[in-house]
């Protein structure tokens, strides 16, 4: 009992010597107050995605109201617009119909913005081909504020093996030969068990101050209550704090294998850099070097060409699609006879004849990608801090996983448009009435995903 009181005795010493040391006080008021600013500006940001993603959903739906009416009062005779501002003739209503293709923030997406600023999460989706603007590029990104990318997961998994120095530099610096050292061990059964009772309830200080700046960093988000927000919490949490562990476990093990306190800081600090600062870059280079992912500018050069071969062949490309679809016929040859190209039905041709000519490189393409990412996993694998980065991106919905779903599902959305347009855009079809696609609703990869078609809904 005398034992057990004498070890409670020296913990509660050294916890209260911690928290009364004037750096380890400044780096923990730094830490929670940078928690809870970045945990803020976190949740601004996903709930500036959340809106833009419902603005997009408004402006769908008020679109197709007007559309319904329009063609209600072109129906009547009301009204005779040309046909270009008709949305009965399918190839306007294609171009303005508006379809948005979104990536909603998860409830906990917040704490991770990743690089989530520089993807974009919104494209707004027309039946044509995808080089042009409409379904290239981004529309309401939000951009990071004057923090840039500091989120709540970089602030505390590049901090805490830091603050962990912190905590542990009294023991450190006595390792040297202090007379506490000295009286310490005369005291204990061994040096090492002494040099452990000093660490341990400092590692529960430190532990509970990543428990602390990770519970406020994620309430200054204002998740969303539900299940998910607390399960995906608690595993948040749950990382945080094993990754703080990690580094308090690597600290220790230095502390008692090395005496000198220049070279025990020495040692961590170059560990912590290492795995902490330098993997991420190695990480990245060798999984390039194991399987390089395609190179964009090639990408590019090689869809320019394709596209500059086929717009080569416009013609043929015309009077063999004229030949296959009597409905189109008349339109098309007398087209070509008056020495006019259509131009949306020409685009059309053109990028089936690339996607075509192309199919074979981009299966290899995506081959090499997924190959890429697979690799990408075991060389972060080095490092704990990528392993929890990693982990805590897929919890709070900003893996690569995830956003590699979403780009599927805009394509086979894209797809599908062009599949219940094409034809129809291909005759310049006036339609009985205006013809609504379903909207577009991403699915979760654990859920039953039953995309439904697109254009289904006709009314």
């Amino acid at each position: 009992l005398e034992a057990v009181d004498l070890m409670l005795a020296l913990a509660r010493l050294e916890a209260v010597l911690l928290v009364r040391t004037p750096v380890f006080v400044a780096a923990a008021a730094l830490i929670l107050a940078l928690a809870g600013l970045v945990g803020w500006q976190g949740g601004v940001f996903a709930r500036g995605q959340a809106q833009a993603i419902d603005a997009a959903a408004a402006l769908e739906r008020a679109s197709d109201t007007a559309a319904l009416a329009r063609a209600a009062r072109i129906t009547a005779g009301e009204i005779d617009p040309p046909w270009w501002r008709s949305p009965l003739n399918v190839q306007n209503w294609s171009y303005a119909m508006v379809r948005h293709a979104a990536l909603p923030p998860g409830p906990l997406a917040g704490v991770a913005i990743a690089d989530a600023d520089l993807q974009p999460f919104l494209f707004r989706i027309n039946p044509h081909p995808p080089d042009r603007w409409s379904n290239r590029a981004s529309e309401l990104t939000p951009s990071v504020a004057a923090l840039g990318g500091l989120d709540l997961v970089a602030l505390i998994l590049t901090l805490t093996p830091l603050l962990v120095l912190v905590a542990f530099a009294d023991v450190i610096r006595d390792r040297d030969g202090s007379d506490r050292q000295r009286l310490g061990i005369v005291q204990s059964a061994s040096e090492p068990a002494f040099v452990l009772a000093r660490l341990w309830p400092r590692a529960l200080v430190v532990l509970a101050l990543v428990l602390a700046a990770a519970l406020i960093g994620i309430g200054a988000t204002l998740p969303p209550p539900g299940v998910a927000t607390v399960t995906g919490s608690l595993a948040i949490l749950a990382v945080f704090l094993a990754h703080a562990a990690v580094w308090i476990v690597a600290a220790a093990a230095i502390i008692l294998t090395l005496r000198r306190a220049v070279v025990t800081g020495t040692a961590y600090l170059c560990l912590w850099f290492l795995l902490g600062v330098t993997a991420p870059v190695l990480a990245e280079a060798g999984a390039r070097i194991l399987s390089p992912p395609p190179s964009p500018i090639g990408i590019f050069a090689e869809e320019r060409q394709a596209i500059v071969a086929a717009r080569m062949q416009e013609e043929d490309l015309v009077l063999a699609y004229a030949a296959r679809d009597p409905a189109a016929r008349g339109m098309l040859l007398g087209a070509l006879s008056q020495g006019t190209l259509l131009i949306t039905p020409t685009n059309l041709l053109v990028q089936r004849a690339v996607d075509r000519r192309l199919a074979e490189a981009r299966a290899a393409r995506r081959a090499a990608r997924a190959t890429f990412e697979a690799r990408r996993p075991a060389t972060m694998s080095v490092s704990p801090t990528l392993v929890a980065r990693s982990v805590i991106h897929d919890l709070a919905g900003r893996g690569r996983q995830r956003r590699a779903h979403f780009d599927a599902a805009v394509q086979a959305y894209h797809a599908d448009l062009q599949t219940t347009f094409g034809p129809l855009l291909m005759r310049r079809a006036e339609l009985p009435d205006v013809l609504l696609p379903t909207p577009f609703a991403f699915q979760e990869r654990d859920r039953p995903s039953s995309q439904p078609n697109p254009a289904a809904d006709s009314r």
